[in-house]
């Protein structure tokens, strides 16, 4: 079975760096027009230059398209969808990609001093939680209805979240930044919400969880986990069989199946792709 994409259209939020972008070159690559999404449009512009030269090297007829919009406000989607509209007349694929981690304010050097760890936890505003579930929650959701005409035009329309492991299981005091592990938890239950509401539209719905993977996302533009909790980056890394951090292709493979035809009867599922971490570890093993 190949999974070349024909003449797919696909949408990727968050896809001008890191883990979007590599899905996004996936799909590209794989024969689809793609339009990544973006809030930097020098961003998403250099990288749509760059995967479309890509595929034409590969041989492949993908294009990558730039989209600056703002898909974390009701608002922001509207002119996002405006903007896609005038570059297709349907979707085959949205990957609901865009997000950012909260950063803990104060910071515990020693994570077992109570004092230290109080001073940390009390750190998170109210902000931070309602930040998270905008961007993680209320904008997948909103940017997939307001899509729903553009689906209509699908001959099998699928969605896939980018969720993650922090919300299955407690990866550990220094990483798991709480705002954000419990709007993954929110958006991983809004997947299985979307399956079921939009099945009358015969669009499928799934997420992936990765699990450590080097990106902006995770150590903020640069490798604040390393700089901050060695110990605690160390700890994670040799509580994966392979003792590394997860390479972005090996996410990429998994969206990509699900776009193909190889994915059709996947539905309301969710891939972890987490290097079997979440089996060989405990709270206790990466305190």
């Amino acid at each position: 079975m190949k999974l070349i994409l024909g003449d797919q259209v696909a949408v990727v939020t968050g896809g001008g760096t890191g883990l979007g972008k590599a899905i996004a070159t996936a799909l590209t690559i794989n024969g689809a027009k793609v339009i990544i999404i973006g809030r930097r449009a020098e961003v998403v512009e250099a990288t749509a230059k760059e995967l479309t030269d890509a595929a034409k090297e590969a041989g492949s007829e993908g294009e990558c398209i730039a989209v600056q919009g703002d898909v974390a406000t009701k608002r922001g989607i509207v002119e996002t969808y405006k903007e896609i509209g005038k570059v297709t007349d349907k979707l085959d694929y949205l990957v609901n990609n865009a997000g950012f981690s909260a950063n803990w304010r104060t910071i515990a050097s020693d994570l077992n001093d109570p004092e230290q760890l109080e001073k940390m936890l009390w750190s998170i505003e109210d902000s931070d939680f309602a930040n998270m579930t905008a961007i993680h929650v209320a904008g997948p959701y909103l940017l997939a209805v307001k899509c729903i005409p553009l689906f209509k035009n699908s001959q099998d329309p699928c969605i896939t979240n980018i969720t993650s492991l922090a919300a299955q299981f407690f990866l550990n005091r220094a990483v798991c930044e709480y705002s954000y592990a419990q709007s993954k938890a929110a958006e991983t239950h809004l997947t299985t919400l979307m399956a079921a509401g939009l099945s009358p539209y015969k669009i499928r719905v799934n997420s992936v969880s990765p699990g450590l993977f080097k990106s902006q996302l995770t150590t903020g533009g640069q490798d604040r986990f390393g700089e901050m909790w060695p110990p605690q980056q160390n700890a994670c890394k040799n509580a994966i069989p392979k003792g590394r951090e997860g390479h972005w292709e090996e996410l990429a493979g998994a969206v990509l199946m699900l776009a193909s035809p190889a994915g059709g009867y996947t539905n309301a599922a969710d891939i972890v792709i987490d290097g079997g971490w979440r089996l060989m570890t405990s709270a206790k093993d990466v305190e």
